[in-house]
């Protein structure tokens, strides 16, 4: 338990306003690509698959950000991704984002796993929750 997803993105052009800065809406962009490239490298079950072979989205149910600082095109943002609770058929994603080891947003994410073909909630399947484990939060919470 306690295990950390890192993720590094470059901030690009495509992510910024006309002030320069990342515009806010691409940030959910940016932990999306996270949670792709989590469920693919270290769940060991990527989205794709999930999707077109298993019939299983995974559908956000509610997400919610606090913005500190912003970033800039050049910048480079860790997100940090652990799971805060798994419960039977969604689970709460917490996402810290860091430029230079200083926190500048903290994305709070549900997941709902769904059957494609009935459109409702399904329990997790078991092989893929037992690959979530290791990265629930002991505490519940990410560090701060």
């Amino acid at each position: 338990m306690n295990q950390v997803f890192v993720h590094d993105q470059l901030i690009r052009f495509s992510h910024c306003d006309p002030a320069a800065i990342v515009y806010f809406p691409r940030f959910f962009d940016l932990a999306h690509a996270t949670m792709e490239d989590w469920f693919a490298t270290a769940v060991g079950h990527p989205l794709p698959e999930l999707i077109s072979q298993r019939r299983v989205g995974t559908p956000t149910v509610s997400i919610q950000c606090d913005f500190s600082k912003p970033l800039r095109m050049g910048d480079t943002l860790r997100f940090e991704l652990r799971v805060s609770r798994l419960g039977n058929a969604s689970a709460d994603l917490d996402y810290r984002g860091l430029k230079d080891a200083t926190e500048h947003l903290r994305i709070t994410q549900t997941v709902v796993f769904m059957d494609l073909d009935a459109a409702r909630a399904v329990p997790i399947p078991d092989d893929v929750h037992t690959a979530i484990l290791p990265f629930v939060t002991v505490t519940g919470k990410p560090p701060q």
